[in-house]
């Protein structure tokens, strides 16, 4: 029983990886060995190594994406998770995570950046909330 929940957790995030990175015309592939419990990425247009930061942080959504798709959670929380993208990929991911949420009818997800998140419009399940910037050697938050 418990290998058949796997197997169908894994199809269904091999599923969902690709079709993530599709999203922005890139391919690759999840691979799963259960046995050495072992998860590889595999990005079939570039090599890994070539990857830019923005272009690894993408694929690291893509892949929470698809987990969180294969596998139901009431609560999907992520901090600072583009921290290191380029402006580009950082508007396309929050688009990516947006839709998500939209899509979500029984998840609450929340997402933490430091960055710049006024092209994120709210809506209809969406809020965004702004905090102040801290002052240097603030030692209490400010209400």
């Amino acid at each position: 029983k418990g290998r058949n929940f796997r197997t169908f957790i894994s199809v269904r995030a091999r599923i969902q990886f690709s079709y993530q990175l599709s999203k922005r015309g890139y391919t690759g592939k999840l691979l799963f060995d259960h046995h050495n419990k072992k998860l590889n990425l595999r990005n079939t247009d570039k090599d890994p190594k070539s990857l830019s930061v923005g272009e690894k942080s993408f694929s690291t959504i893509c892949l929470l994406l698809a987990l969180w798709e294969a596998m139901g959670c009431p609560i999907r929380c992520l901090d600072e998770f583009d921290v290191f993208m380029d402006a580009v990929n950082r508007r396309i991911s929050m688009h990516m995570m947006i839709e998500t949420t939209r899509e979500a009818d029984c998840t609450q997800y929340i997402l933490i950046t430091p960055q710049d998140a006024s092209n994120v419009s709210p809506g209809l399940g969406v809020r965004v909330h702004h905090l102040q910037d801290p002052e240097r050697g603030q030692g209490i938050l400010n209400q």
